[in-house]
């Protein structure tokens, strides 16, 4: 089976007063359809910079990334904007949820962006708020939710569009053991139902469980 992702000697280098800070190293891997990463590693130790260089919201210091076997490095920003929309999605740890729209319209937004009629993004999102435990929170504004609940959304969000790759930062940080549990698990199940692949950056070991390979990272490199 041929790669969803491959990367390959990925490095970024960030310039903080003029002197070069490594926040990701010498980094390569493969990445298969229906395959679950999860990446370990303290705060600091490069996990969201690479997320974020997957994505294409950091650009590239050295080294290749390969979407589909086509290069993230030479795409225009309108391309990458496309495949964001398309083919990856992206749950933040600070959840960036639109503070006027309720729950369900947040989740909705994506697909109504991508030309779906607003009944039928909303059916679809009421689908993914219920799973997740949140169907009685669907007319509620982030300011109304707690942390966990945002996150939730933030990861509906994430999922209403069925991307082939979702990258997921620290998706369980703001919640209690037992809704996280139900969180892992419904991932497990969106991948099983969608043959998507999910990379997930986390200090939760609960995730060892639905991975199909780990991995730690420390000051920018796979140890």
């Amino acid at each position: 089976m041929s790669s969803l992702l491959s990367i390959n000697g990925l490095e970024k280098v960030f310039l903080e007063d003029s002197n070069p800070i490594s926040a990701v190293k010498d980094i390569s891997f493969d990445l298969r359809e229906s395959e679950i990463l999860v990446i370990f590693g303290r705060s600091g130790s490069g996990k969201t910079t690479l997320l974020h260089l997957i994505a294409g919201l950091e650009s590239i210091s050295q080294g290749s990334i390969l979407f589909q076997s086509n290069s993230i490095n030479e795409m225009s920003p309108d391309e990458l904007t496309l495949l964001r929309r398309d083919n990856i999605g992206f749950v933040y740890q600070f959840h960036h949820l639109v503070n006027e729209f309720t729950a369900i319209e947040n989740v909705s937004l994506p697909l109504i962006l991508n030309g779906s009629k607003r009944y039928k993004a909303n059916n679809k999102a009421k689908i993914l708020l219920n799973n997740f435990g949140l169907g009685h929170r669907e007319n509620h504004k982030p300011s109304e939710l707690s942390g966990g609940e945002r996150q939730r959304v933030a990861i509906c969000r994430a999922l209403i569009n069925e991307p082939s790759l979702v990258l997921l930062d620290e998706p369980t940080g703001d919640l209690d053991r037992e809704t996280a549990e139900q969180v892992i698990k419904e991932l497990k199940d969106y991948l099983n139902n969608s043959k998507a692949s999910l990379i997930i950056a986390t200090h939760d070991k609960n995730f060892e469980k639905i991975a199909t390979s780990i991995k730690t990272m420390d000051s920018g490199i796979f140890i």
